[in-house]
């Protein structure tokens, strides 16, 4: 029995949510078996329920936080009221709006990156295609592709990486691909995804929809999608699923030698081989130079099938411990200087006799791997906060100097924190560094050293806190989490698995999720406060004051809940 709905404020969200997460459900464990039939048949469902159309519009312009950026029709926001004639409107096919070109600089560097923002129209579409779609790939995307797949993150790639490099020294390829998301071969794509009738006519219909930059139309000939639409990470990692699978069947009948001199056996030799991919990053490990050259040497044969090639400037291949010099003149790309950059981070193995430094056998290794932010980001990292401290400070007050720098302290430590960077006390240089920048400013504004002091006071243990009444500094080295102590994905794991209790247990366990959220989690069980439904992973969550602040509601845990964006926005209307 159908619903219709009149006023936005009267759906369901719980059964509708409900309803298409078991189509979800449905549509991955048929591609685990290779039941086609059966996916087509719910994803038929999907694309055509006014559920999976309320959902997708919901998602676009009430949680996603990008919502007020504007496409070529130049609306930024869908008022409530007009959602509803909104779902009742997408179909599918819809011809496509070109997008609008928007250049962004890329973080630390001069080159800019592409954008191309759809229409709010064309945005709802790709999202209801998505929750048809990516159920489908999930059952089939290989166990160490992590980037844009719900459920994983850059903290998991990382992990990933560590549970391989410190059980042994290896050689890496760390490769980069040149301009992924404008290359690849649209019909290689679309044969790939396998789709036919109006769902491949709509697939097309974006691939092609062109760009308007400064009014001229340009045609997309290649790319999954311009950065910028909601379903181009999904096309780009279908693009590159399989590529895990070709490395290792281009080793498996190569014989190879372990630590003690003894060919491996052929089951074991696969397991030698260590692939991590994000997005269009990734890294190959292997304790076997031979081994690394070869697959450099042949995965452009993969990547050119789809249009894509190695980035020239951005590949090299070098090694986690050290680099002999009898094999420094083997590969011309092979560099002098150990370990390699990923997502950030710098991860190298370093030489030690520490007791703690073993395998999982009890056995010395004789080395220690480090995982730490990349040298850039600290700079980076630190130039921001110079910026703010030193250049847009000038004339501010001391509480307002906080706000600003609190969120951008909180974001570094929360992505950075999860390292050795602790360990190796680059958080308490962080830490260190902005103190001098503080100093220097409390000087301009007192004058003298001594008067300055006053914008210090004690906290605990601390007398040389950066506070007021009302708002204090926050520390990096508040944020520190060893890699050991980050709870890693299980393997080929999917929030389509229907695993309640272990999606719940991450998010409890994730520090992605601040202090005050993961225990609000706990208390309320994983659940809503307001619509008493399980947290996902997609779920934008905010704290809300039950009591609101504007009468008289504290800060204290009694008077705070965790909501999703949606219900807070319902919650504060009743306000």
């Amino acid at each position: 029995m159908k619903i219709l709905y009149t006023r936005w404020k009267d759906v369901n969200w719980v059964s509708t949510k409900s309803k298409v997460f078991e189509w979800q459900q449905a549509i991955y464990s048929a591609s685990k078996i290779g039941d086609i039939k059966t996916v087509r048949k719910y994803q038929h469902r999907i694309m055509g329920s006014m559920d999976a159309k309320l959902l997708s519009i919901r998602r676009v312009t009430q949680d996603n936080k990008g919502k007020k950026t504007a496409g070529l029709a130049k609306v930024k926001s869908v008022p409530s009221e007009q959602r509803l004639a909104l779902a009742r409107s997408l179909s599918i096919p819809s011809k496509a709006s070109p997008l609008r070109r928007v250049w962004i600089h890329k973080p630390g560097k001069t080159e800019k990156r592409l954008l191309g923002i759809p229409t709010i129209k064309d945005r709802c579409l790709q999202a209801l295609f998505k929750l048809a779609l990516e159920p489908e790939w999930e059952a089939k995307f290989e166990e160490n592709s992590y980037g844009f797949r719900p459920g994983r993150n850059c903290h998991d790639a990382i992990a990933a990486i560590r549970a391989f490099v410190q059980k042994r020294p290896n050689y890496v390829l760390d490769a980069d691909i040149a301009k992924c998301f404008d290359r690849i071969k649209h019909e290689e794509l679309l044969n790939k995804i396998g789709m036919i009738g109006k769902y491949r006519k709509q697939l097309k219909y974006w691939l092609k929809s062109g760009v308007l930059d400064q009014d001229v139309f340009k045609t997309t000939e290649l790319g999954p999608y311009p950065q910028g639409g909601i379903i181009s990470p999904l096309l780009a990692n279908i693009a590159l699923h399989g590529m895990e699978e070709f490395c290792k069947n281009l080793i498996k009948d190569i014989p190879v030698s372990g630590s003690t001199g003894i060919l491996v056996k052929r089951a074991q030799r696969i397991d030698m081989l260590g692939f991590v991919r994000y997005a269009d990053d990734f890294v190959i490990m292997h304790p076997d130079l031979d081994i690394i050259l070869l697959i450099k040497d042949k995965i452009p044969e993969f990547l050119g099938s789809i249009g894509l090639e190695l980035s020239p400037t951005k590949t090299r291949v070098t090694h986690t411990l050290e680099i002999q010099s009898e094999t420094k003149n083997v590969c011309s790309g092979l560099e002098g200087k150990p370990g390699f950059n990923f997502l950030g981070f710098y991860i190298r193995s370093h030489k030690t006799r520490h007791s703690t430094a073993c395998g999982p056998s009890g056995k010395n290794l004789g080395f220690r791997t480090l995982i730490i932010p990349s040298k850039e980001k600290r700079n980076s990292h630190q130039e921001k906060l110079h910026n703010i401290v030193l250049k847009e400070g000038k004339g501010i007050a001391q509480e307002i100097l906080i706000k600003k720098l609190n969120p951008i302290i909180r974001g570094w430590s929360n992505y950075f924190g999860k390292s050795d960077a602790n360990t190796m006390g680059l958080l308490g240089q962080m830490d260190y560094l902005l103190y001098l920048k503080i100093r220097k400013w409390a000087k301009r504004i007192y004058k003298t050293t001594g008067k300055a002091r006053a914008v210090f006071r004690r906290v605990g243990n601390n007398k040389w806190t950066f506070a007021t009444n009302t708002a204090k500094l926050i520390n990096h080295i508040d944020y520190s989490l060893p890699l050991s102590k980050y709870v890693k994905i299980k393997g080929d794991y999917s929030p389509y698995d229907s695993h309640i209790a272990y999606c719940t247990n991450r998010l409890t366990k994730n520090n992605n999720y601040n202090t005050r959220t993961k225990i609000l989690i706990t208390m309320q069980k994983g659940k809503c406060n307001w619509c008493k439904t399980l947290f996902t992973y997609d779920d934008i969550m905010e704290i809300d004051h039950i009591i609101p602040k504007a009468k008289g509601g504290s800060n204290d845990f009694f008077n705070l809940q965790l909501l999703h964006r949606h219900c807070h926005d319902i919650k504060t209307s009743f306000d």
